[in-house]
């Protein structure tokens, strides 16, 4: 198994040195540059082409990626166009606040999703069942944007503490500003980013999961398992879910690029400082280096999430064997 994770993190290599040209590429095809920010204000064509040349986009494409490449493969970025300052540093900041909200809304998401799917399963065609299904097809329809506005206005603008008067949640960064550091005070800044983002997710892998246990439960061996009076605990999460979870783990780890899109709606939203906002503002800026440091990292988490669910599918079914 180590051999064949080196293998294939070695190969992951010349993907991304392919992601890396074409992104490198496109961006550049996209309408408007970096200059058109400063070509808006009052500024001579003379200082327009200094900066041209400062920011090396005077060069043609080729010589400005093979510049970009060494660099990169040296561990350095480059500098944002907008802010100047390192890119690795620009995002270096922002990754701790997008891994807190999307790692805890995975979390949550997986174990809700669990849950209700294995009931759902469990007790077809019960009252559970048809309420969950109802609920999760509402749940897929919803779009991340429109959920994230509707909590705010309910739980920040309509509904007040009782006590205090204040809204009952934030509905803006990840603390309270000037406060103390509180682990409640923190939680509470996730309870709103976290529900908008993850209730989609929740809808939709609960209802595949559902799908996946129905297929299994009805297996011989579960019959077996049932006949050799294991307990409907052990029936049902231990042999039951254990394959039914096989599908989806394909969809969780193709699906943990796309839950960064969704956050980057949540954080501009929520106004929470990640990634999300930061790819935001570059694109609106056309800054190149941003995206490409940005795009790359996206790549290395897909690259990433493929091999651990390739872990995940052995420890799951031991049948399945990777060859050195």
């Amino acid at each position: 198994m180590t051999r064949y994770i080196v293998r294939r993190l070695l190969e992951a290599i010349p993907l991304l040195l392919l992601v890396s040209l074409v992104m490198f590429f496109v961006l550049r095809l996209v309408p408007g540059g970096p200059l058109a920010v400063y070509a808006r204000g009052q500024i001579t064509p003379e200082a327009l082409a200094q900066i041209r040349v400062k920011l090396g986009l005077d060069q043609p494409l080729i010589v400005q990626y093979w510049r970009w490449l060494q660099s990169a493969l040296r561990g350095d970025l480059g500098s944002s166009f907008d802010t100047g300052r390192p890119v690795t540093v620009e995002i270096g900041e922002r990754v701790g606040p997008t891994a807190y909200l999307i790692g805890s809304t995975f979390l949550v998401v997986l174990v809700i999703s669990i849950l209700v799917g294995v009931l759902s399963a469990v007790k077809q065609y019960s009252l559970l069942d048809i309420s969950t299904t109802t609920l999760t097809f509402i749940g897929q329809a919803l779009p991340v944007f429109w959920v994230g506005l509707m909590l705010i206005l309910i739980f920040f603008s309509w509904t007040k503490n009782p006590v205090t008067g204040k809204p009952l949640l934030p509905a803006s960064g990840m603390s309270t500003v000037g406060a103390d550091f509180s682990i409640g005070d923190w939680l509470s800044h996730l309870i709103l980013p976290m529900t908008a983002l993850g209730l989609g997710w929740v809808s939709w892998y609960s209802r595949y999961l559902r799908s996946s246990m129905l297929d299994v439960v009805h297996e011989d061996y579960i019959r077996t398992a049932r006949a050799k009076g294991l307990s409907e605990f052990k029936v049902v999460f231990k042999h039951a879910l254990k394959n039914a979870a096989i599908p989806l783990v394909t969809i969780v780890a193709l699906d943990l690029p796309v839950l960064f899109g969704g956050s980057l709606f949540v954080e501009i939203i929520f106004s929470w400082p990640g990634m999300g906002r930061l790819f935001y503002r570059a694109v609106e800026r056309r800054d190149y280096p941003i995206l490409m440091g940005t795009i790359l990292i996206i790549a290395a988490m897909m690259v990433v999430a493929n091999l651990i669910a390739d872990i995940v599918y052995a420890y799951l079914d031991p049948r399945i064997r990777y060859q050195d």
